[in-house]
């Protein structure tokens, strides 16, 4: 747990509210373009936390396993009073994942390398500084059919920062959620989650302990099928 890292610290308690629009373009049986768009609200939806974009490139070897190379875009809201501003991070980021299909269960895991570049304040201004850190993420997902088209799905993401490997910022943080899945039709899924997560800011005295209620709307798209109609 993270309270182990650091025996003598803050936590902050906070609701979030994060909703994203998922999709695959699939050029061929080899090639897809993966993106996605999100915005997180803090105080449920009282409060800007941050909206990022991402787009990544992938190549499926087989039908289990596939390599992503790909930029995001985060902006993340700072707060000073009730005012607040959007500060930048920049993030360049590589994956492997594996789906492993047992019996009617499907159990997904992946591995992505980030590399974050992250815009520095000071007095509440941003600067044109930015501080690099690169990030190692592990997780994993089990998915159970309930009904035909519904889902139930577990899982758990740890991230840590390898370069700190020595340094009480090592751990950054853990997400456990859990949540269904609908199928809408043969190319759109509703998921909704609830997401535990513990995130130590970059001091390591502050814990952040995070209640998320997640939405994802996600899309597959066949575009050499739709070529081929033409």
């Amino acid at each position: 747990m993270p309270a182990i890292v650091k025996a003598q610290h803050t936590t902050r308690h906070y609701n979030v509210l994060w909703v994203a629009y998922n999709n695959t373009l699939h050029f061929n049986t080899k090639w897809s373009l993966v993106n996605d768009a999100q915005v997180r609200t803090t105080d449920w939806a009282n409060k800007w936390l941050l909206y990022a974009v991402r787009s990544g490139l992938s190549y499926n070897v087989n039908k289990r396993l596939a390599f992503t190379s790909g930029f995001t875009l985060f902006r993340t809201a700072q707060y000073n009073g009730k005012d607040f501003f959007f500060k930048n991070e920049w993030r360049p980021y590589e994956e492997v994942s594996y789906n492993l299909v047992l019996n009617r269960t499907n159990f997904y895991q992946r591995l992505r390398t980030e590399q974050r570049f992250l815009q520095q304040t000071a007095n509440n201004k941003k600067t044109n500084d930015y501080t690099y850190i690169f990030r190692l993420r592990y997780r994993f997902e089990w998915q159970f059919p309930l009904k035909e088209n519904i889902k139930l799905l577990v899982g758990n993401e740890v991230f840590i920062n390898p370069g700190y490997i020595n340094n009480t910022l090592f751990f950054d943080q853990n997400r456990t959620f859990a949540g269904l899945n609908f199928k809408l039709n043969s190319h759109s899924v509703l998921q909704s989650q609830y997401i535990k997560i513990f995130q130590w800011r970059s001091t390591a005295s502050v814990l952040e302990d995070q209640n998320v209620i997640r939405i994802n709307f996600v899309q597959q798209f066949n575009l050499k099928r739709s070529y081929d109609a033409k």
